[in-house]
């Protein structure tokens, strides 16, 4: 396939080339060189960025659709896969499998405002964060351990809302939201700018009784960032995150319960409980503090160096165990850039380090309906995880591109259970490895380019992995690792936006899941896996906006994703599973959309969703249902007086009505893999905004 693949990507290049700028009149909404990419410490135009990166404005974050949530604006994004098996339960694949997160986000790094948030045991406690309060999200694609670290996913970026500046240095906005299945919501943002000094200040509320039993759920997140100009070489900056979650845990479903009745939770059985006996849930409090202190030496050396704190206090009483986990992490990271050439050939060379420690404390019981009961087990465990990297970036001629970055990872973990007899500390330490990448990117024209790259991937198990819910500590668990081979062109013609790319990851020592009757999981090394895939994102403006025109916007836009991903030397029992496809990827998901703005300030968003099958299960014997989502957002937004906003709304979700699953309890015993998704249902909202 990717050898079709890469012919399909570079037939139309001769065609673009040919184009002159002269030739086109691409309104500005569109132009790929405004939007600058943060990704890999270019800071530059997406159409010179070597490297698949797909970006989310806030409009799409926060206005696309009804219901604030991150799900579905990162599932509009070739090649990145969010699930939400209830609400409030997040897991995010970026090109890969979710076999190894039955919950969670993991294999991921991700950054908050340049704050790293994934933690030293791999985990992320993104549902902490409120979709509210992020004004803008990049999504790195592929193995990017050459700058961030370990991770065979992808990495994500995550910014607060614009800092204020110029005219509308100070804003207010207030929002309240309301819909199906006991969902409402406020939200309350303060942006106030003076001098050298930038504060915003957003707290959120959100709440539902959910479409299954045992799937209620409420949040409150309040964050901070404030910036500060020391003078004009210095700037600190302060940002801080709480967060209060609750959400209940319905549990997965055979496919008999699922077609008998979507909505209940999991029953008791022979050998256990269920969910509304044992009130499974989850409860999650998050705190974080982070500092960030830029200096500018002179015109081409920069510095930003981040220092950060983390608490969680985390309680699950699950059907068969009540966990109580409390999570201390401390760390920093610092990033040089300077520019060593500025003529002839521009060079930049980028280096640093990230280092970050964390200290858990685990402890299960008995669960008797939703109380802590005997002890069963008493565990400490701790994780180190440090990185140092360079990177060296230069414009050759010809406008040639050239990337070339390298980092040295280690990950070490000291695992204790005082429970038993006698206290034997265990530890778990890997070999540190190098992981470099190579990137060359061509302009062809001012509008169109192509890259291709080499890239290296290292995944070290997560605490929770080596340590999983079954209960034993695993130290035998080895790290995945790959090499990833990729090409693309993206570039625009007359209204046409296009950014297509083709890969080959081979991966090494897969981890997967496995679990046991009760529910509980544990995670094995499966051999190895060749993933193959195609990503396209399209765009077409039927309406080039002119001043004092009546539609503003008119658009078209696709993303489609194409992969084929198979096991190799993977045997699993007596059985050779090798061959068989990857557990939870589909090999086709098609996401289709229509924008709408008037001058009159009435907008319409419109999205479809498709979702082919893909197996459930290692052995491919189970296969997921078709899913056909369409969602639709219709709105006014209109400004008053100059200052005031309001902007009121109605979204519709799942407007075919489907029963189908939003996320899916891959390999799981018995054949509980389902977890139904609400059917058709509406939000209504209103926000008002006031400048000053």
């Amino acid at each position: 396939m990717l050898k079709y693949s890469l012919l399909f990507l570079f037939l139309p290049i001769s065609l673009f080339a040919q184009q002159t700028p002269s030739s086109r009149s691409v309104p500005d909404s569109i132009q790929l060189a405004e939007v600058t990419v943060r990704g890999y410490e270019t800071n530059r135009p997406l159409l010179e960025t070597a490297a698949s990166v797909n970006v989310l404005s806030g409009k799409e974050l926060n206005q696309r659709f009804g219901t604030p949530a991150l799900v579905p604006a990162f599932n509009t994004l070739p090649g990145v896969r969010m699930d939400e098996r209830s609400p409030g339960s997040y897991r995010l694949s970026i090109r890969g499998s979710l076999i190894r997160s039955p919950f969670g986000v993991r294999n991921v790094k991700v950054y908050w405002n340049e704050l790293p948030m994934t933690d030293a045991g791999g985990g992320t406690y993104l549902n902490a964060l409120d979709v509210r309060s992020i004004g803008r999200v990049e999504v790195i694609k592929g193995p990017s351990g050459s700058l961030y670290g370990a991770g065979t996913g992808g990495t994500v970026l995550l910014s607060g809302q614009a800092s204020p500046s110029g005219d509308q240095a100070n804003r207010a906005e207030v929002s309240v939201l309301a819909g199906s299945y006991g969902l409402s919501g406020q939200n309350y943002t303060i942006q106030t700018g003076q001098n050298n000094s930038a504060i915003s200040l957003n707290y959120g509320h959100l709440q539902s009784d959910g479409y299954r039993a045992n799937s209620r759920m409420y949040r409150d997140n309040l964050s901070l960032n404030a910036t500060f100009a020391v003078n004009p070489k210095q700037t600190v900056s302060v940002m801080g995150l709480y967060s209060d979650l609750m959400y209940q845990t319905p549990g997965g479903l055979t496919r008999a319960q699922f077609l008998a009745d979507p909505r209940q939770a999991r029953p008791s059985t022979r050998v256990s409980p269920g969910s509304v006996d044992q009130r499974a849930a989850i409860y999650q409090k998050t705190g974080y503090l982070g500092f960030s202190h830029q200096y500018r030496w002179n015109d081409r050396i920069q510095n930003t160096t981040v220092l950060f704190g983390s608490l969680t206090d985390f309680a699950n009483p699950f059907i068969t165990n009540y966990e109580k986990r409390a999570d201390q992490g401390i760390g920093g990271r610092t990033v040089t850039r300077w520019q060593m050439i500025e003529t002839g050939v521009p060079t930049q060379l980028v280096f640093g380090g990230e280092w970050q420690h964390n200290f858990t404390i685990t402890r299960n019981y008995g669960n008797r309906r939703g109380q802590p009961d005997t002890l069963q087990s008493d565990d400490e465990f701790r994780a180190s995880q440090s990185v140092l990297f360079a990177q060296l970036e230069a414009n050759l001629p010809f406008g040639i591109i050239a990337t070339a970055g390298l980092s040295r990872n280690e990950v070490s973990y000291r695992f204790t259970r005082f429970s038993d007899q006698p206290i034997v500390p265990q530890p778990r330490g890997f070999q540190p490895v190098w992981l470099p990448r190579v990137a060359l990117l061509k302009k062809i024209g001012d509008h169109v380019s192509v890259f291709a790259s080499v890239s290296t991937g290292y995944s070290a198990p997560t605490i929770q992995e080596v340590r999983p819910s079954e209960g034993t500590f695993n130290p035998t668990l080895e790290p995945e690792q790959g090499t990833n081979l990729e090409a693309a062109v993206r570039g625009q013609l007359n209204r046409f936006q296009f950014d297509v790319a083709v890969y080959q990851f081979r991966l090494r020592q897969t981890i997967v899941r496995r679990s046991v009757e009760s529910g509980a999981e544990y995670f094995i090394n499966a051999g190895a896996t060749n993933q193959k895939g195609l990503e396209a994102q399209l765009s077409y403006n039927l309406v080039v906006p002119k001043p004092g025109g009546f539609w503003q916007t008119v658009r078209v836009w696709n993303s489609t994703t194409v992969t084929n991903y198979r096991f190799k030397n993977y045997q699993q029992g007596t059985a050779d599973v090798s061959g068989n496809r990857v557990t939870g990827v589909p090999p086709l998901v098609v996401v289709t959309g229509f924008d709408a703005e008037t001058r009159l300030g009435f907008y319409a968003h419109l999205t479809h969703q498709f979702i082919d099958k893909f197996p459930l299960d290692d052995a491919n014997a189970f296969q997921s249902d078709i899913a056909r989502m369409l969602n639709a957002t219709l709105g006014f937004r209109k400004t008053l007086a100059k200052r005031w906003t309001l902007d009121a709304y109605v979204s519709g979700d799942n407007l075919l009505d489907q029963t189908y699953s939003l996320g899916y309890d891959l390999n799981a015993f018995g054949g509980r893999f389902y977890n139904a998704a609400p059917r058709r249902n509406f939000t209504g909202g209103v926000r008002l905004a006031v400048r000053w």
